[in-house]
């Protein structure tokens, strides 16, 4: 008995002290700017960055539900946004972004990163970015 309360004290010392308290968790908020880091896809499988094209691409995401999307600090698109959670698509269900376009976006944040990816073309790409804090 005394060799299962000192392992259970040990437990709890053990746990408690990887908890990590001053850590608070990365947002899963759209709301902010966006970095463009790369795009992958097309026909052909391309991957494309900031270096490789020359120009710079970001989203800003606003709490009343508008966004603006620059590439090279001029605004290119903008207007009113939505998030559909928890959309059928096929046999997965995913969060999608529409934005006023043509087409949608299947959307997942991790870790104060973006993923966008096309979903109504079949050789569309996949968009990663970065909040910009």
């Amino acid at each position: 008995m005394k060799h299962f309360l000192l392992m259970l004290i040990a437990l709890t010392l053990c746990s408690a002290s990887s908890c990590n308290k001053g850590k608070l968790p990365a947002s899963t908020s759209i709301v902010g700017q966006w970095r463009w880091i790369k795009s992958v896809g097309g026909i052909g499988g391309f991957t494309t960055t900031p270096q490789s094209t020359g120009f710079i691409q970001r989203y800003q995401f606003n709490d009343d539900s508008t966004f603006r999307f620059f590439r090279k600090d001029t605004a290119a698109m903008q207007g009113k946004f939505s998030i559909v959670r928890n959309y059928k698509y096929g046999n997965s269900t995913i969060d999608v972004l529409k934005t006023g376009n043509s087409f949608d976006q299947s959307l997942l944040i991790r870790n104060d990163t973006l993923f966008l990816y096309d979903i109504s073309i079949s050789d569309g790409y996949n968009n990663t970015y970065v909040r910009i804090k």
